[in-house]
């Protein structure tokens, strides 16, 4: 194996690599362990939610706050596996759409009439209107629109229904995944057909439009100058949202440099593939630059004080100093880690940055 220059398109060492034992590594010991991390989560704030429309009180309301919490969490883990069966069922977007759109719930558990399936109820299920559901009043508040509102029974079958929408999704994923697991590794081909394509398309496009801009730049108003504080990410639970960013690029970074689920080290990740490909950029090997300037956004973000949401409007200058820190790593994985692997970038970027 020979080392080559940055942007030397003459000899791939990509040709070279056997790259089953990466798509191997990444199918059994991170998307299968996560995905059946987070259907335990959501199975655990199930039972609370159930606990809570059951007897609504302060005692059951914190504890399905918290089980909300810790899926939330969980859901960082994988959220960046957009790929195969998750791309198929569109699973972020029965998970995750943020902001919540609050006349969108209200008006669902008014009528009692709505289909969970429909592109326009994105908005109105998942996390975000679980955090609307849960943490947008005074726990007193909340406690009365389970107890003594008019509406009570149908906030409570509102509730258990999105709970049980976000279970249905990461089940039928799990499921295709055990299904459809021997055909992604196999699938060894660097055309867009083939698994690496398809995984590296959705990390690169989920590492810039949902962490970077998503969690970080659409709110600051990196793009537009215009602070959008409401529209971080758990925006009810403020404390919450800076922890949801670094757990996601904490994850991030662990699949990246090959990591087990369970945060083991490993030597089959898309670092070293890149590492293998010798790809190097002023005598240091690409794949350690990523991670250096990865890490850089860890501890830019890791170092924000007080919360995202406050940060977005009172701080602007250090939630953008974030940004930027982010940013760095868009050029590295999009186009130089993309130019090693042989592969071509097929989604189109439309963020306008």
């Amino acid at each position: 194996m020979y080392a080559c220059s940055k942007g030397n398109g003459t000899d791939n060492n990509a040709d070279k690599l056997d790259r089953k034992p990466m798509l191997t590594h990444y199918a059994d010991e991170y998307v299968l362990p996560g995905y059946n991390a987070l259907l335990q989560d959501l199975n655990a704030l199930k039972d609370k939610a159930t606990a809570f429309t059951a007897n609504p009180s302060a005692t059951t309301l914190a504890a399905t706050k918290s089980a909300w919490q810790e899926a939330y969490l969980t859901w960082q883990t994988v959220d960046m596996l957009e790929f195969g069966p998750a791309e198929d069922i569109s699973l972020r977007s029965y998970m995750n759409t943020y902001p919540a759109t609050e006349s969108k719930i209200e008006g669902n558990i008014a009528s009692g009439s709505y289909n969970l399936e429909t592109f326009g109820n994105k908005d109105a299920q998942g996390f975000p209107a679980l955090d609307y559901l849960l943490n947008s009043q005074s726990s007193t508040a909340i406690i009365d629109l389970y107890t003594t509102n008019a509406q009570s029974a149908a906030y409570k079958t509102y509730l258990n229904n999105v709970i049980n929408k976000m279970i249905e999704k990461v089940t039928a994923v799990k499921t295709a995944w055990g299904t459809n697991r021997d055909a992604f590794i196999g699938a060894t081909g660097t055309d867009a057909a083939g698994s690496l394509s398809k995984m590296t398309n959705a990390v690169v496009l989920y590492y810039e439009r949902f962490l970077r801009s998503g969690k970080i730049g659409y709110p600051v108003g990196a793009m537009t100058g215009t602070p959008l504080p409401g529209h971080v990410e758990a925006a009810y639970s403020p404390e919450l949202s800076k922890a949801l960013a670094v757990k996601a690029l904490e994850s991030y970074i662990a699949f990246y440099e090959g990591k087990q689920y369970n945060g083991t080290a490993g030597t089959n990740g898309m670092k070293d593939y890149l590492a293998g490909i010798g790809t190097k950029d002023n005598g240091v090997l690409m794949a350690d630059i990523i991670s250096q300037s990865l890490h850089e956004g860890l501890t830019a973000l890791n170092g924000l004080n007080g919360t995202l949401k406050d940060g977005v409007s009172n701080n602007r200058v250090a939630v953008l100093d974030v940004y930027d820190k982010l940013q760095g790593s868009v050029a590295l994985l999009k186009v130089d880690m993309v130019s090693a692997f042989g592969i071509s970038i097929t989604y189109v970027d439309n963020d306008g940055d």
